[in-house]
């Protein structure tokens, strides 16, 4: 049976939002693709439900859909920790609420997610090892309080885990880098399951490119998808010279189709996004 969601990628400066449709077992279309020129720097402080209402307008059209929300703040914090394994979802809640309480003062102003790394032979059979990924609470939680008044909320949370999602249906490991102006992260999933996760936060260009060129020279397979604000040419042309991987834009599988054209001019990184939310709400949908 067919099904759609709509989906909206928050970045900094600007918001991508898509309709996407599954129209088979492992196929999806992208029926509308639009970007609003306000992200969460705009939705920060007194005007913030003004301009979620702009946003809840955007998505008037599709009233009867629920919605897959992915955020992409400037900066996270991450803390690699240890859950038992097979620990239920509940548990993990409690667990995940009991290590932030000792990792960030302050606590009512975070929110977090878990991202479950995939067991090497190293691992303890008893324990299973987390990200656990910090995000300021607001404008985040405002989205989906106001959002939520009338339409659905299917999901929430950091863009991550929607790129981790990506692999998914596939047994040969996927590296994406990511650069952002703050930030670049490396991440290697398979099957829909991080193996491995990096972040770093980063004052300059120098400083990315050195974190960049230092993950890939570890990297498990020698092609490289890079994605994010940051991932100018000159920047890909400097990380690949110091490295031996050949490096390649992200884009969506190729089981993905668009039936509208792009409206807005957004940035790859943020229908990239958009999409793989959307993907991963209705992928998860079915389990």
């Amino acid at each position: 049976m067919s099904r759609s969601i709509v989906a909206c990628a928050v970045d900094t400066g600007e918001t991508t939002i898509v309709r996407v449709k599954s129209t088979g077992p492992a196929t999806s279309k992208v029926t509308a693709c639009r970007t609003i020129r306000y992200g969460l720097d705009a939705l920060i402080g007194p005007k913030t439900s003004r301009a979620v209402g702009k946003m809840s307008d955007e998505l008037s059209q599709w009233n009867d859909e629920p919605v897959a929300i992915s955020i992409s703040p400037r900066k996270i914090l991450t803390l690699p920790t240890w859950f038992p394994a097979g620990a239920m979802q509940e548990e993990r809640k409690i667990l995940s609420r009991i290590e932030a309480g000792f990792f960030v003062n302050q606590i009512d102003e975070w929110l977090w997610h878990t991202l479950p790394l995939a067991r090497q032979q190293s691992h303890p059979e008893s324990f299973e090892e987390q990200i656990i990924l910090f995000y300021p609470a607001e404008p985040a939680q405002q989205i989906e309080t106001e959002l939520g008044r009338k339409r659905k909320i299917e999901s929430m949370g950091l863009h991550f885990e929607s790129l981790v999602s990506l692999s998914s249906g596939s047994t040969a490991p996927m590296a994406v880098l990511e650069l952002e102006e703050q930030y670049a992260a490396f991440m290697v999933s398979k099957g829909g399951r991080a193996e491995y996760f990096r972040y770093w936060p980063v004052n300059n260009a120098t400083e990315r490119e050195f974190f960049a060129i230092t993950e890939l020279s570890s990297s498990p397979t020698r092609v490289v998808k890079v994605t994010g604000l940051a991932s100018e040419a000159g920047v890909i042309k400097r990380i690949a010279a110091g490295t031996s991987c050949r490096i390649e834009p992200l884009t969506l599988p190729p089981q993905v189709t668009f039936s509208s054209p792009i409206k807005g001019s957004p940035s790859p990184t943020g229908v990239v996004r958009a999409v793989s939310t959307a993907l991963m709400a209705l992928y998860s949908s079915k389990n």
